[in-house]
């Protein structure tokens, strides 16, 4: 599985949370947070470091560690280094790719959670650079995309409108992508087995499998 996209958060939910993000003081120019190349080819407005960004942070990661599909796919250990970010007209951020470890975690994968409708602005489209595919991502208020860490990726320039996001980074219990693909697999396979009836017996056994060959994959 290239990447998983689904809904998060209520749309509304995203809404009031993109309202509130609104209203704070606490919007600086992103180049202030970027590091070498990165100065040159981002344009767009972040959330400073403040009680403001921790109380929007410590929201983002009780709605991420409570959300199932995304614990099944990430196995996470931790969740790190949140963003939230404007990009508004004439704003975009060009092609990189992430350092794969930051001073807060190994860096297995990314994710995106939009904040507001595909609607609300043109352009802006994340672009992952998927070998030979090129995948163009616009996703509604409320519907979060993870993706391994590895993929060269952009933000198109926004054309009108403003485009509001919240970023981070996730530390898995299991660095390999392919291992984390074959397990997710596992586990939709087991789901759907569950709802067989008359399938326990075959079910434990498959499931006993899987969690041995969990702890296998496990750093």
């Amino acid at each position: 599985m290239l990447y998983l996209a689904h809904k998060l958060l209520k749309r509304e939910l995203a809404k009031d949370l993109k309202e509130r993000l609104i209203s704070s003081p606490d919007w600086v120019d992103g180049r202030e947070t970027a590091l070498g190349r990165a100065k040159q080819i981002k344009r767009n407005f972040q959330l400073k470091l403040g009680d403001s960004y921790k109380n929007f942070t410590r929201e983002i990661l009780e709605i991420l560690r409570n959300d199932s599909s995304l614990q099944a796919y990430a196995m996470p250990t931790k969740f790190f280094s949140i963003l939230f970010s404007r990009t508004g007209e004439g704003m975009f951020y060009g092609p990189h790719c992430d350092m794969p470890h930051h001073a807060n975690g190994r860096r297995d994968l990314s994710f995106t959670i939009f904040l507001n409708d595909s609607s609300e602005y043109e352009g802006g489209e994340l672009i992952l650079n998927i070998p030979p595919l090129r995948q163009s991502i616009k996703l509604n208020a409320g519907e979060i995309i993870v993706y391994p860490t590895k993929y060269l990726h952009e933000v198109l320039k926004v054309t009108s409108g403003e485009r509001f996001v919240c970023v981070g980074w996730i530390q898995s219990q299991i660095s390999s992508d392919l291992d984390r693909d074959i397990l997710w697999t596992m586990r939709k396979g087991l789901s759907e087995l569950k709802k067989i009836q008359n399938s326990e017996s075959a079910f434990e056994t498959l499931n006993l499998a899987y969690f041995n060959i969990y702890k296998r994959f496990m750093d």
